[in-house]
């Protein structure tokens, strides 16, 4: 049996909060660990308690979700964050997405999609729901596709093995056994990558994959 998904949960409406947390708790294998009702209790509970996922609301008084997730980030990459917003734009899921977050989700989706995300983002990286998908499809066709075909020509067969185990958020020690190379060469393989294609997070390489077609979005 695979061990519990530890999530945290930053919301200021109390109601919303304690119906999230009643609802997950049904699941036998997600364990709620601590719940924050602003930006800056999570950060202090998470000197004491690391999760493996945080769903973090981006309108709260003290401190508001991108502050929390720009921080969480900075202090606990290994964390994966879960956006819940009333406001749903594509640009404003641009943008979180670009600043780390793994999932953006409408605090209005039924519970059967929140627990999917979770489930999702533990062990595949990220969630990318229909809309989603299709918002991020739409920006991707604005890139100038002539480059993209440039740099994937550019890219050895090495180079794209590590983008599609990067995409799959292998760390370097995973991909250096998985490839049965030096954790050294997966640093500098990654480097390359990164130059060529023009990326400075994995959210690009994402993207970058997408568009020519070297990963699929997750279902």
């Amino acid at each position: 049996m695979k061990p519990k998904i530890s999530i945290a949960i930053a919301e200021d409406h109390v109601l919303f909060r304690q119906g999230m947390v009643s609802l997950l708790n049904e699941e036998e294998d997600i364990s709620i660990v601590f719940e924050a009702g602003n930006g800056q209790e999570l950060l202090d509970r998470l000197k004491h308690t690391v999760p493996h996922v945080i769903l973090l609301d981006i309108s709260m008084p003290v401190m508001e979700g991108k502050e929390a997730l720009t921080q969480i980030r900075e202090l606990y990459p290994e964390i994966k964050v879960i956006m819940l917003s009333m406001y749903y734009e594509s640009s404003y899921i641009a943008e979180y997405l670009a600043k780390g977050a793994r999932a953006f989700l409408p605090k209005n989706c039924d519970i059967e999609k929140v627990i999917d995300a979770i489930r999702t983002v533990h062990y595949k990286g990220f969630y990318f729901d229909d809309e989603i998908s299709g918002l991020l499809m739409d920006k991707l066709i604005h890139v100038e596709k002539q480059h993209d075909d440039n740099v994937k020509l550019r890219l050895t067969e090495r180079e794209t093995q590590v983008l599609n185990l990067i995409c799959l958020e292998k760390s370097n020690k995973e991909i250096a056994e998985i490839l049965h190379i030096s954790i050294r060469t997966v640093e500098g393989h990654r480097q390359c990558i990164m130059a060529k294609t023009d990326t400075k997070n994995v959210l690009s390489l994402v993207m970058f994959a997408l568009r020519n077609k070297i990963i699929s979005l997750p279902s």
